[in-house]
């Protein structure tokens, strides 16, 4: 009967109970603790308080509006030419514009140079990133550098412009700079942008460009000028005659520094634009129309970008109107306490002014400019036939309110819709259905002497510690932001932290990079960790950084992709403008000297309150060194600590609010899952490190005594006499009409002693039987028996009732042995003491990765861990692909044991247990198949595992057994054949 076969049933129920239990139970906890973790969130992220905010107000009438037609007469002639749009280097939406519409232009005007002041000055920017975007474009614009009079501070240089023209060296040193400018930049020519010349300057400005344009005429290059439409000033007619293109920047109807009102409306457009293309001439005039909006505060004017304007406009609680009269939109706010009127040129200005220009036929159409553009627009600058302008995109930036290194996303982008009416081929009614709306936050905690301490990626049991005494001795408070994975099972810690007065914020459960996880992924790792906190605390948390955080300066959307999440399930998020990079290990004295030094150079723009350090992720040693240096340094200069709550305004209990109600019981309920959870987590992170201490231990026992030369066993040199001269080979086949005959061919094919081969078909039902009777049915030395399935132990008892061999040889049917092979094996047997040599069994089918690693494996057990075990007296199996026993040894312990799955080494156990040795052959090679699947190599894993289970009990009587030193052998033999049997499967 098979070891632990239970013929009651009453273990297998007790068994499949207990199983039942031990999977039920951690699937119920799993299931708790995964719905907890997953509970619905509805909080809303505490408010700042935004003083500067601004209210909707209403808009003031427009005392100088210009009346008169829509439309000009028509000219006759046809608009030709392309799209040309003016684009600014400097400008991130201009740079995002330019990438999404260059295929979209004919011409590209890059502001990439200035010439001002007295000395004149000549500024070349380079941009690569326009040149990539160039290089990747399906339709390649030609390129006009432009050279503008604009000063740093934003001014017009016309006196020195004036200066300069007048100078003729100096106009010639110009001509140079800019030819090598175009040259440079692949350019087809160049674009001038003079403005603020006296009356005086236009004369010797049209003698420049005179000089220019012979300069540019052997290479083809043009000569183009950005001119107004409406100044007298500018005689038009004289600068077409000498030059290429006038682009006519047809707005600033009412301009910056001045009263506000339409900045072009369509009645004043399309008179001036009509007669300025007269007076250019078709061939030569190009209309800029203008898409962006101005911001009048009295005469203080602010240019806005149209998204930043109708961001604005949401902020303040108002929507803009269109203003019938001159096809314009419009807004108004109040401010601290100051009224502000927003103009705006969006796309419904621009589809009524591309009418007008169609009637004009001038040679082309320009956009002032890419970045501050309504999206629409270019449907209204391509589209001949009216365009369909009832939807926004939502905006691409991200509009940004207040200062301070502290955020509230308080809206996300959302597309925006319009209704628009239009009549004879005109706009002339319209409104917003739903205002587009960009990514919009609220900053605070600009606070110029306050200071908050923040500590990244803690707890940490060894570390957090040290800190909180540190802030403790010297009355500072601080915010932690903490992961999950690190706060799991300590609740104590957590507890202290709050109760010292410091606040928790949420970095995560693993400290991933967030911006690569999708939204629910980062939900769920914000998730984990609030409802570890809440558990340990009973509070909440509203704070949130994420790991890898760069600055709080965001302006893209995609550096908001985490903080838009923790938006949504109520949290703040603190960035930081003061980074020591105390991770890399910089001495106490640097760190402290960072930290001062970058709060020192804090500005209004950019304030520097709040200070990135770590309780965790390395040794903190120097950290916890600097911070009596921080803290001594910065309230020297006058600086106070505060809490991150204090810097934005916020009460310590807004910012980690208690529990309550079923909150504050699921809460409390959930801690000992995490408290079991984090038990579960030490003790497998201990195990581990045991586990893998053994290994090593193992690996470096088993090479030292592999070299250990003393007991290394040689070939017996006794007489040949002694050597047996007739060996029974015996091959249990179950169904393996495949390879039968090749592995019986190469037996008889052996050298050395005499063989007789007896096959034992256990049942096949492939035609095993078949193939062995027709391969050697009148071969003496081989025998067939047919036998009803039972079992390789069996089969092989009953082959070793008819065996006539003083040595047995038993090998699957799969194994192929060498020619020497049986020689080899059978010599040491000339050793009366020896009962049963191992050969070294290798893998032949080695197809696959799995078949490999057990190659490798093979090679390891057999020729390392054989070779130890030797050394020790207890090789720990003689296996059964190759191995030879003695015959009386067999006898002696009544044939191949049938109770347990691994007979070879229940078989080489007892034959030890019986006083016999077993010795070992590493140059007796048999070659065997591997399991070649994942599926089969578990099930014979589980074979041998259970097998060597199976050889412990039942021969646990070793461990009991006196009588000396063979008692003591056989002990150690057990005791080592079976652990290492164990450890190596």
């Amino acid at each position: 009967m098979a070891i632990f076969y239970d013929a009651s049933g009453r273990r297998a129920r007790r068994v499949r109970v207990a199983l039942g239990v031990a999977v039920c139970v951690p699937l119920l906890l799993a299931a708790l603790l995964i719905a907890a973790v997953l509970r619905p969130v509805a909080t809303v992220a505490p408010r700042f308080a935004m003083p500067d905010a601004p209210q909707a107000a209403v808009a003031a009438p427009v005392s100088d509006e210009a009346r008169g037609a829509w439309l000009p007469a028509r000219s006759g002639a046809a608009l030709s030419g392309g799209t040309m749009g003016f684009y600014m280097p400097w400008d991130t939406p201009s740079r995002q514009s330019l990438a999404t519409h260059v295929d979209d232009l004919e011409w590209l005007v890059p502001g990439l140079a200035t010439v001002t002041g007295a000395d004149h000055r000549f500024v070349a920017e380079a941009d690569p990133y326009m040149r990539q975007v160039l290089a990747r474009a399906t339709h390649r614009p030609r390129v006009l550098p432009m050279v503008q009079n604009a000063a740093a501070d934003g001014s017009w240089d016309g006196a020195g412009t004036a200066a300069l023209l007048t100078d003729r060296a100096a106009r010639t040193r110009l001509v140079e700079q800019i030819v090598a400018l175009v040259a440079r930049e692949s350019g087809a020519g160049v674009m001038l942008d003079f403005e603020s010349l006296p009356v005086s300057a236009h004369r010797n400005y049209r003698t420049f460009l005179g000089e220019l344009r012979a300069r540019f005429a052997p290479r083809g290059w043009m000569v183009a000028l950005a001119t107004p439409v409406a100044d007298p000033d500018w005689d038009l007619r004289a600068y077409a005659a000498v030059a290429d293109q006038l682009v006519l920047m047809a707005y600033d109807e009412h301009w910056m520094g001045g009263a506000a009102g339409p900045i072009a409306s369509q009645p004043w457009f399309a008179r001036v634009v009509a007669q300025a293309v007269a007076q250019a001439g078709t061939d030569k005039a190009i209309v800029a129309i203008g898409s962006y909006a101005y911001d009048w505060q009295g005469r203080t004017t602010v240019p806005l970008a149209i998204f930043d304007a109708l961001a604005l406009a949401a902020q303040a609680g108002v929507t803009p109107q269109f203003d019938a009269a001159s096809g314009n939109s419009h807004f108004a706010y109040d401010m601290q306490g100051k009224h502000h009127e927003v103009w705006m040129l969006d796309a419904l200005s621009a589809a009524n002014q591309m009418a007008a220009v169609r009637r004009t036929g001038a040679a082309g159409v320009a956009l002032w400019r890419l970045g501050s553009e309504d999206p629409s627009v270019w449907r209204a600058l391509s589209d001949s036939t009216p365009p369909d302008l009832r939807r926004l995109p939502a905006p691409t930036g991200v509009a940004v309110h207040g200062q301070g290194e502290i955020m509230r996303m308080t809206a996300e982008a959302t597309p925006g819709a319009r209704e628009v009416t239009w009549r004879d081929g005109l706009i002339r009614a319209a409104r917003f259905v739903q205002m587009p709306q960009p990514d919009t936050v609220e900053r605070t905690g600009a606070h110029r002497r306050q200071v908050a301490l923040t500590f990244d990626d803690g707890p940490d049991p060894a570390w957090t510690p040290l800190i909180l005494d540190v802030l403790a001795r010297q009355h500072v408070p601080a915010t932690f932001f903490v992961t999950g994975a690190n706060a799991l099972g300590q609740g104590a810690l957590l507890r202290r932290i709050v109760a010292q007065g410091g606040e928790l914020g949420n970095h995560s459960t693993s400290h991933a990079d967030l911006s690569r996880r999708s939204e629910a992924a980062i939900a769920l790792e914000l998730k984990a960790t609030a409802r570890i906190v809440e558990a340990y605390t009973g509070r909440a948390m509203t704070l949130f950084r994420p790991p890898f955080l760069g600055d709080a300066d965001p302006d893209r959307r995609d550096e908001l992709h985490a903080t838009r999440v923790a938006a949504r399930l109520g949290y703040l998020t603190v960035g930081l403008n003061v980074d020591p990079l105390d991770w890399q290990g910089p001495k106490a004295e640097v760190i402290a000297q960072r930290v001062i030094a970058q709060i020192i150079a804090g500005t209004d723009e950019r304030p520097a309150q709040i200070v990135l350090l770590h309780d965790s992720g390395g040794n903190r040693t120097e950290t916890i060194k600097a911070l009596p240096l921080i803290i001594r340094g910065l309230r020297a200069r006058g600086y106070d600590f505060v809490a991150v709550s204090t810097l934005a305004r916020l009460s310590p209990a807004s910012v980690m609010p208690a529990l309550r109600g079923h909150a504050a019981i699921d809460a409390a309920g959930t801690r000992g899952l995490f408290d079991g959870l984090a038990w579960l987590r030490d003790a497998g992170a201990v195990l581990f490190a045991v586990v893998i201490a053994i290994g090593m231990a193992r690996a470096v026992a088993l090479t030292g005594l592999a070299l250990w030369p003393r007991r290394r066993e040689t070939v017996p040199t006794g007489a040949p006499h002694l050597v047996p001269t007739f060996v029974s080979v015996l091959i249990p086949a179950f169904n393996e009409a495949r390879v039968i005959e090749a592995s019986v061919r190469r037996i008889l094919a052996s050298i050395g002693p005499r063989v007789e081969v007896i096959v034992m078909d256990d049942g096949s039902t492939d035609g095993t039987s078949d193939v062995v009777q027709a391969a050697f049915g009148i071969d003496p030395r081989v025998r067939l028996l047919t036998l009803e399935n039972g079992g390789k132990a069996r089969a092989l008892n009953t082959a070793l009732a008819t065996a006539r061999g003083d040595v047995v040889i038993a090998l699957d049917a799969d194994t192929q042995f060498e020619a020497d092979t049986i020689a080899k094996l059978t010599r040491w047997f000339a050793d009366p003491r020896i009962g049963a040599v191992a050969g070294n069994a290798k893998v032949g089918n080695r197809i696959n990765v799995i078949t490999r690693w057990q190659a490798l494996e093979y090679v390891t057990a057999q020729n390392l861990e054989r070779r130890a075990l030797l050394s020790l007296g207890a090789v720990t199996v003689v296996p059964g692909a190759v191995g030879a026993w003695r015959r009386t040894a067999l006898d002696a312990v009544g044939g191949y044991p049938e109770d347990t799955l691994a007979e070879d080494q229940d078989l080489t156990i007892a034959v030890q247990r019986a006083g016999w040795r077993v010795a070992c052959d590493n140059d007796a090679i048999a070659w065997t198949e591997a399991p070649e699947t994942i599926r089969a190599l578990f099930k014979q894993r589980f074979r041998w595992a259970f097998g060597t289970l199976q050889c412990l009990w039942k021969h646990r009587g070793v461990l009991g057994r006196s009588g000396g030193s063979d008692g003591s052998a056989c002990r150690r033999r057990w005791f080592s054949s079976c652990c290492s049997r164990l450890l190596r499967r």
